[in-house]
């Protein structure tokens, strides 16, 4: 999955939780409530998904430093006095 497509998705279940929100507050008599619960969850899936679409997801393996476009070596063992 792309990061475009990744963004898209992510996007759709925001909208998605704010739609339950919504009909979770339909009831309410709060006036309040019908701003909060919404934004409420959609923030929540918003955190919730921050890692979709980037390598390695849900925290494993995307460690990979980049410079100029080409991944960078921590290796310390190569790591000559020209490096």
């Amino acid at each position: 999955m792309t990061r475009e497509q990744a963004q898209v998705v992510r996007l759709l279940l925001m909208c998605a939780a704010w739609a339950v929100g919504t009909v979770l507050t339909f009831g309410l008599g709060v006036s309040f409530a019908d701003f909060v619960v919404p934004a409420a969850l959609a923030v929540g899936v918003y955190v919730l998904t921050e890692d979709l679409g980037r390598p390695g997801g849900f925290g494993g393996g995307g460690n990979v430093k980049y410079w100029r476009g080409r991944p960078i070596d921590d290796d310390e063992r190569r790591r000559g006095r020209w490096n």
